[in-house]
């Protein structure tokens, strides 16, 4: 249940009182499939870098239908704020978001002292963070967990999914996967089910965070709130909010909230193909509607 974890994790959290424009010009039809060419390049290979989903599973999930976001270590009106936001966001990508009182699902604590709280987590909450091989559930594996336990980065995140039919039903069965009955039968491009966030980890190092303006941080938190993104993926030289803390240390300008390429991410993950046999459909099926969005001939940038 998360009511008792959000408490007791409530009570160990120790609180503390613009995106580059593309220039546009005057292009030929020649110029245009050139640019478009790059522009396809430029996603396939951003996609690549930040997409990621559990190697037992091989299927990238999303939220189906609500969230509850959970904020603790801030001041009272920024904690709301940063839940605002994530609910903003998710609503953009039809992702509604439960009322007072709600069963957090997304879990997002700020402190001085992130990797001794994150041990702390995976050690003694070990079935928050999916450590146990349960039936149904899946995460990144043991390695990536040791990762997220031993980060130094400015913002740590751990998804645990759930393995579901490809209507959303709980799967029975002793490995989770037995009991579907009726739908279409699983072919070499799609599976009787499909993968959904159970819930959502994220420890922010508030010593690493301090001068970074609080819309940017709270849609650096939304990204990685709706879309299980890999952190060690490369993104620099790409417009987007990911590049947030990189940017900041590398006196560059920082992106002022998510731009127009992670909207469009995320509109790709919400409109891929949940029950792909494989992440690489997904995958294409994101770049694709990354494509179509980030139209060359318009402008792209940070979106507030």
């Amino acid at each position: 249940m998360m009511r008792p974890f959000a408490v007791a994790l409530f009570a160990s959290v120790a609180c503390f009182s613009a995106a580059p424009s593309f220039a546009q010009q005057a292009q030929s039809e020649d110029d245009i499939v050139v640019v478009g060419e790059r522009l396809q390049e430029m996603v396939r290979t951003f996609v690549g870098e930040v997409a990621a989903a559990p190697s037992a599973e091989r299927q990238m999930a999303r939220w189906d239908h609500h969230i509850c976001p959970l904020v603790a270590g801030l001041p009272a009106r920024q904690m709301q704020y940063v839940a605002d936001r994530i609910a903003r966001r998710a609503h953009q990508v039809d992702i509604e978001t439960d009322g007072p009182g709600c069963r957090a699902n997304i879990l997002i604590f700020v402190t001085p002292d992130a990797g001794r709280l994150a041990t702390g987590i995976v050690d003694e909450y070990r079935t928050l963070v999916g450590y146990y091989s349960t039936s149904g559930l899946s995460t990144l594996g043991r390695g990536p967990l040791d990762d997220f336990t031993n980060s130094s980065a400015p913002v740590r995140w751990w998804h645990v999914n759930q393995t579901v039919s490809a209507d959303g039903q709980e799967l029975g069965g002793d490995n989770g996967t037995q009991v579907i009955r009726g739908g279409p039968p699983p072919s070499r491009l799609r599976r009787p089910t499909r993968q959904d966030f159970l819930r959502v980890l994220i420890i922010v190092d508030a010593r690493q965070a301090e001068g970074i303006q609080l819309q940017a941080l709270a849609d650096y938190l939304a990204m990685v709130s709706l879309a299980q993104l890999d952190p060690e993926g490369q993104t620099v030289g790409t417009p987007t909010i990911l590049n947030l803390f990189a940017d900041r240390d590398a006196a560059r300008p920082v992106p002022a909230g998510m731009t127009q390429w992670d909207e469009a991410y995320l509109e790709g993950l919400y409109t891929a193909r949940r029950t792909a046999s494989v992440d690489l459909w997904q995958r294409r099926d994101i770049s694709r509607t990354m494509v179509e969005q980030l139209d060359p001939t318009a402008e792209a940038g940070s979106s507030n």
